[in-house]
């Protein structure tokens, strides 16, 4: 691999696109595709723009999949697998499950392709701003190899292990908290509201404690002001609380059944997406 890898990006959805764009801002030669070509199209002149998934990754040192779940990843690397020249690297971004991470490093290996599991923490605004937490699993040699890339996208890189799918189980854990947190406030505003309380103040009881939170402050000013411009689809993270549910289904579901109920309903109600905060909708029948 050059110094300055050539890069694929495969999906433009709101992280896709702003991973893309930092890309291709770092000055790494960059290709892009996304099934709806009106997203691919904006980047003319920013990045080359691929009509199908195999002319997009042809040639690339590495490919990276952001794409929004793992039946979505599975259908476009049925076709841009066989195209990856041997040795190059998927770096596979998506929240997809630990069952299917290790599915697809199985398929990668059996390409003479190395994979990369690589989910990000963070939405819109850090996407944009490229200071995404990326989570790792990857040797020392593929790791050295895609900094550039984690370097246009990230401010901070965690390490979970070796190898697939020890970063993705990393992202069901982390994506349970965010989930957890976000509808804790949303039911902690409910409550006061109920009881006759500006739920201003249970932000301003929050502040400087112990028990504080930026993103509690963050989602709850948001769901108090009813401004759910997706930074992070309620769509999104159902999926990943069901992730998270079938990767250990040993532990007690009460938690997550809970998350699972709330969030579904919020979407069922019209939210799926807006952005996470609608939860809150959850708590306003």
């Amino acid at each position: 691999m050059t110094m300055t890898p050539t890069v694929s990006v495969l999906g433009l959805g709101i992280m896709g696109s702003a991973m893309a764009h930092r890309v291709a801002g770092a000055g790494l030669p960059t290709t892009v595709w996304n099934r709806s070509a009106a997203r691919a199209e904006v980047f003319r002149g920013v990045a080359a723009v691929a009509n199908t998934p195999d002319s997009a990754v042809a040639g690339a040192d590495i490919v990276l999949t952001m794409l929004f779940d793992a039946e979505a990843v599975r259908t476009v690397m049925a076709a841009a697998l066989p195209a990856m020249r041997s040795g190059a690297i998927w770096l596979q971004c998506s929240t997809i499950g630990v069952e299917a991470a290790r599915e697809f490093a199985g398929l990668a290996a059996a390409a003479g392709v190395r994979f990369v599991d690589a989910p990000v923490l963070g939405t819109k605004a850090p996407a944009q701003a490229g200071t995404l937490t990326s989570l790792l699993a990857a040797s020392d040699a593929a790791l050295a190899e895609v900094q550039p890339v984690l370097a246009a996208t990230s401010a901070k890189v965690v390490r979970a292990g070796a190898e697939a799918p020890a970063a993705s189980g990393l992202k069901l854990a982390m994506n349970a908290w965010i989930a957890t947190i976000t509808a804790g406030i949303a039911q902690s505003l409910a409550i006061a509201t109920r009881l006759g309380l500006d739920p201003e103040l249970v932000l301003e009881a929050l502040q400087g404690g112990a028990a504080d939170s930026p993103y509690a402050h963050l989602k709850g000013g948001a769901m108090l002001a009813g401004s759910f411009d997706p930074q992070f689809e309620l769509v999104g993270l159902l999926k990943d609380v069901r992730l998270a549910r079938a990767a250990v289904p040993e532990l007690p579901q009460e938690l997550l059944a809970a998350l699972d109920a709330l969030y579904g309903a919020a979407a069922d109600g019209g939210a799926a997406h807006e952005d996470i905060a609608a939860v809150w909708r959850a708590f306003q029948g």
